[in-house]
């Protein structure tokens, strides 16, 4: 039997030859496949570590300027070129992905990150989707409300519930609570800024302002959010003004996104100007803030 078996080998091993050769390419042009993806896994993973350098650089910056409000000019000079560099290392091409008005919008299913380098399971509308947190702005406006020798300027947020509603949360806080040891009789004020949102393109996002509100979370140290209700009113038009707002390609309200990723996000806005960069907030960290949640 075993004779049998060489025998047969044998006699079909030119037809095997025959047929692996018009199957395998040539070896030249192997290696040269093998050659050009390790070079395209060795620029990823280049991007990569470059990309993880610069979050940390931008990280370190943010947090000795006081979110830009203590930014010196060399501070805000060397954040904007940490900015400058992750724009062209942005791993997302199409971050208003599942905003209204975006070429996505419609077939986004909550995946899609397979070209981004990151992935996020519970971003379910977009990558956009989320909690992010102001962790550097050079904008004047968000700038000057640290003015007020009365308030000051606690944590500033930015809600994204895609596909069109995008809320900036603004808290605000007694001075003279800072000289008291922490959370006694904490007093917090905040003003939430909502806006409807969509995309213009694959990067810029119009708005329009619709509605401001007022909460008060906490008063001299108890919960008073269910004796006092949250206070909204719509914002009026004024007389003149582009009142398409986000449905309007001239508008001046947008911003543009330069960088997204898991849990970073950088915005350019048009009017007044300014850059903001902001970090994603877990579930767990916003329980922390708000145990409501």
């Amino acid at each position: 039997m075993f004779a049998g078996l060489v025998v047969l080998a044998v006699a079909y091993q030119p037809l095997l030859l025959r047929h692996a050769a018009q199957r395998s390419p040539h070896p030249q042009l192997l290696e040269l496949e093998e050659s050009a993806a390790v070079a395209s896994q060795r620029e990823a993973l280049i991007s990569t570590m470059e990309r993880s350098e610069l979050k940390l650089q931008l990280l370190r910056q943010c947090a000795a300027c006081n979110r830009g409000f203590g930014a010196s000019a060399l501070d805000r000079l060397s954040v904007d070129s940490i900015i400058a560099r992750l724009n062209r290392l942005s791993p997302f091409a199409e971050p208003t992905a599942g905003v209204a008005g975006s070429d996505s919008a419609e077939r986004w299913v909550g995946r899609g990150f397979e070209n981004a380098d990151w992935s996020d399971g519970t971003v379910m509308n977009g990558p956009l989707e989320g909690v992010w947190r102001l962790i550097y702005t050079n904008a004047t406006d968000v700038l000057s409300l640290d003015v007020n020798p009365i308030a000051g300027v606690g944590p500033i947020s930015q809600e994204i519930s895609l596909p069109d509603g995008v809320v900036n949360v603004i808290e605000l806080y007694p001075r003279a609570s800072s000289l008291l040891p922490p959370s006694m009789l904490r007093t917090t004020t905040r003003l939430r800024v909502g806006t409807r949102a969509r995309a213009r393109s694959a990067t810029r996002i119009g708005l329009t302002f619709e509605t401001v509100g007022v909460e008060q979370p906490s008063l001299l140290g108890f919960d008073v959010s269910k004796l006092l209700p949250p206070l909204s009113l719509p914002l009026p038009r004024i007389p003149g003004s582009d009142a398409a707002g986000a449905d309007s390609d001239t508008s001046p309200a947008f911003f543009e996104v330069v960088y997204l990723d898991g849990d970073l996000l950088v915005i350019v806005q048009n009017q007044p100007g300014g850059a903001f960069a902001l970090v994603r907030e877990t579930e767990d960290e916003l329980r922390m803030r708000d145990p409501r949640r």
